[in-house]
């Protein structure tokens, strides 16, 4: 894994070394054939191809760097007259930092973008794709180690005929004080999420059942107390570890949700006839 690391790398550099070194000898040429003086300005073009195609700020700059040195090459060995140094390095600079601060704006917009599309809107959990992710990463981590992970699937009982009786804005604000709540039994590298309507995962890396077991029972007293007050209304947890109950993502979820399918079963038991 180190050497595969160093060669990946390895070759990025040399591939902007390489490209840097080209463009260089182009505009080098160009200027000396140009007469140099004004032509060096061709110089700014290609020092902001060069940022642009970088993979840090530091080779950015190197190879703006770079390209305006080639420029000016031809006329420091007499091929013409010299341009105006410091103007020249001012305009190239000014060009490059204007490149990389539009860059880094577009970089935050991107994770902007990407954290809002990962996120439940109403409760600001991970919501079912960031959950998927997450699950595919632990499953395939856990597995090159040979550790567990929990899995506890939460449906909420009751919720239905609450959001019903109080309206849809109470049902929100109880989803909020659920999630809320959720928060404040996990670890910080476990992952709770919002798949949709009334129901939640949590995910809990590097867990046995016994441990699983604990989290759920916190996870429902969770539940129970941002519901108090609220007749009824509660949740039933169900547990699946991997590799345990699944070999696979979609199994090991399929198990939680199976078990907690039973849970609130025997939960919510059906009256029998007076």
């Amino acid at each position: 894994m180190p050497a595969e690391r160093a060669q990946t790398t390895v070759r990025p550099r040399a591939g902007a070394l390489l490209r840097t070194l080209v463009v260089s000898a182009l505009v080098a040429l160009l200027s000396a054939a140009a007469g140099g003086g004004e032509a060096t300005a061709v110089c700014v073009p290609a020092a902001l191809l060069l940022a642009r195609a970088a993979g840090t700020r530091g080779q950015a700059w190197g190879g703006a760097a770079a390209a305006a040195f080639a420029a000016v090459l031809p006329s420091a060995l007499g091929e013409g007259s010299l341009p105006s140094l410091p103007l020249l390095a001012v305009v190239v600079a000014a060009s490059v930092g204007v490149l990389e601060s539009m860059r880094a704006r577009l970089e935050r917009e991107q994770a902007a973008l990407r954290a809002t599309a990962l996120r439940d809107p109403l409760t600001g959990l991970a919501n079912r794709r960031a959950f998927e992710e997450r699950l595919a990463y632990e499953v395939a981590r856990h597995k090159r180690k040979g550790r567990t992970f929990a899995l506890i699937a939460l449906d909420m009982d009751g919720f239905k005929s609450v959001n019903d009786r109080f309206g849809h804005k109470a049902g929100d604000e109880i989803l909020r004080d659920v999630a809320a709540s959720l928060r404040g039994v996990v670890r910080e590298e476990d992952t709770v999420a919002r798949l949709g309507g009334d129901e939640f995962c949590l995910l809990a890396p590097e867990t046995d059942r016994e441990g699983a077991e604990r989290l759920a029972a916190r996870a429902e007293e969770a539940v129970a107390r941002a519901a108090a007050g609220l007749e009824g209304l509660g949740a039933s947890a169900g547990v699946a570890v991997f590799p345990e109950d699944g070999r696979d993502g979609a199994a090991v979820h399929e198990a939680a949700d199976v078990a907690a399918l039973y849970a609130k079963r025997r939960r919510v038991r059906p009256r029998r006839a007076a």
